[in-house]
């Protein structure tokens, strides 16, 4: 959760949505719902990376000792 909330702060912190996309108000809700499922993916594959690298380091002490 701790990717999925710092990749959602980021996308909204960051990124000018209302120059990559017509953000009026009709679509705003969705526009947001869009931030939110971006978060969610980039969260997940952040925090997947990061749960292979430590299973690999795990591995790689243990074949060590």
């Amino acid at each position: 959760m701790f990717f999925v909330y710092l990749v959602f702060q980021l996308l909204k912190d960051l990124v000018k949505w209302d120059r990559i996309l017509k953000v009026t108000k009709d679509n705003a809700r969705k526009v947001r719902l869009l931030v939110v499922l971006c978060s969610i993916g980039l969260g997940y594959l952040i925090s997947s990376f990061f749960l292979n690298i430590y299973q690999l380091w795990q591995e790689a002490v243990r074949t060590l000792f």
